[in-house]
């Protein structure tokens, strides 16, 4: 299994890593902190699941995502944000996302996850 996280927070980054280890045995990590590498990580490497945090620099998650669903529709996305998630759940959606989590429940992250690795579904 592919995991791509996309977030211009390094100690974010680092904080998911270490649920994804709780939740999944074996997987290939792919790291970016923009959406633009993002949109090039995923033509290249076509991970089979994407956490996209949605304020970086050069390339904002939403348009990424956007940009990736129109390539690769069937390319789960799991928009994770400090931004509410009243606000951007539904607009993450919109763009393409399979999921919407904010930051301050990434406590929930490996039970998803395990979710996602049961039926390939968030």
């Amino acid at each position: 299994m592919k995991i791509l996280i996309a977030d211009d927070s390094t100690s974010i980054r680092k904080l998911i890593i270490r649920l994804i280890d709780t939740a999944v045995k074996s997987y290939d990590l792919l790291e970016c902190s923009d959406g633009e590498q993002a949109i090039l990580i995923n033509r290249s490497e076509h991970p089979d699941l994407i956490l996209m945090d949605i304020k970086m620099k050069k390339m904002d998650g939403l348009t990424a995502t956007k940009k990736i669903h129109f390539e690769q529709p069937g390319t789960p996305i799991l928009i994770i944000s400090q931004l509410s998630e009243i606000e951007f759940k539904e607009e993450s959606l919109k763009a393409g996302a399979t999921d919407f989590l904010n930051k301050d429940r990434l406590y929930e992250l490996p039970d998803k996850l395990k979710t996602f690795i049961k039926g390939k579904t968030l």
